[in-house]
């Protein structure tokens, strides 16, 4: 028997819509999970209808969207949507099962919304080597052609302001303490 599995965007105002149609088709709703991401929180809903699988992703979804319950036409997916509530903080009405917000027995609300420190400090050290780099190009397109020579100490700087600041201090002091020994050197190396 051949099978199939389908990822589709679907825009927030035509999940009921779709679900609405899936279950008239014969599918049944399986699952449905949340992953945080920078847009905000991508809802994946699944049905299977034999051995096709057919996933529905509605993305980005912020504390301010409101989530219409499909558990009228699909009540087996309660606690997939309590769980958005609890761990995500996605704002779901009309659930025929709602636990409000006390599914589970949870210390910190909507705990898989913030970001661990690692994930944190991963986000702000990419920021700031993507700044570099833009700070990097813009120099190198209004520097005349004799700064240009002088691309080293423009790579130099944009890999010190990919650095904590601490050790980008650190490691500017010596390079001007090396071109202060080398200037009363005479210039050598």
């Amino acid at each position: 028997m051949e099978t199939s599995k389908t990822f589709t965007d679907l825009p927030l105002g035509n999940l009921v819509a779709t679900a609405e149609q899936l279950k008239g088709d014969g599918w049944r709703c399986v699952q449905m999970l949340c992953v945080n991401t920078d847009a905000g929180i991508d809802m994946t809903y699944t049905f299977a209808k034999g051995g096709d699988l057919a996933n529905y992703q509605v993305r980005g979804v912020t504390p301010d969207d409101t989530v219409p319950s499909i558990q009228h036409l699909f009540l087996g997916i309660f606690p997939f949507e309590n769980e958005a509530v609890d761990l995500f903080g996605v704002c779901i009405q009309g659930m025929v099962l709602d636990f409000a917000g006390q599914f589970y027995a949870i210390a910190e609300k909507e705990p898989m919304t913030i970001l661990t420190p690692e994930a944190k400090e991963r986000k702000d050290k990419e920021a700031k080597q993507a700044a570099a780099a833009a700070a990097k190009a813009k120099q190198d397109a209004e520097a005349p052609s004799e700064e240009k020579a002088s691309g080293a100490d423009n790579d130099i700087e944009a890999k010190l302001a990919g650095m904590d600041p601490e050790k980008a201090a650190k490691v500017r002091a010596a390079l001007e303490a090396k071109a202060k020994k080398d200037a009363a050197k005479g210039g050598g190396e």
